[in-house]
């Protein structure tokens, strides 16, 4: 899985547009900036912004909620590989309570 991070520029540049047209794009209420959360590395006029910086209650929720869609689909696309783990997992968990439960019971005769 690719890992997203959150770019900022405040040009205003044809590129940055086209870049602002896509997805997962916010122009922050009354900024001269804009935030981009892509799996791509962008360049100059971008900046990475770094995971611990602190961000705005606005922005807080735009990066949430990108990062529930990417979440999402990353489940929906690998729907089958999911259900096997977790029912590999369920498995060992009913195997491990089962031999738990008769240690207890041998233990009580």
């Amino acid at each position: 899985m690719s890992t997203y991070k959150l770019y900022a520029t405040k040009s205003k540049s044809k590129r940055t547009e086209k870049i602002a047209a896509k997805e997962f794009s916010l122009r922050p209420c009354d900024t001269d900036y804009l935030l981009v959360f892509t799996d791509k590395e962008l360049r100059a006029p971008f900046v990475e912004i770094p995971p611990e910086t602190e961000l705005t209650k606005q922005e807080q929720a735009f990066v949430t909620r990108c990062k529930a869609i990417v979440n999402k689909r990353a489940l929906e696309a690998h729907k089958e590989e999911y259900t096997d783990v977790l029912n590999s997992f369920l498995d060992s968990l009913e195997a491990e309570l089962e031999a738990e439960e008769k240690k207890t019971e041998g233990g009580e005769e």
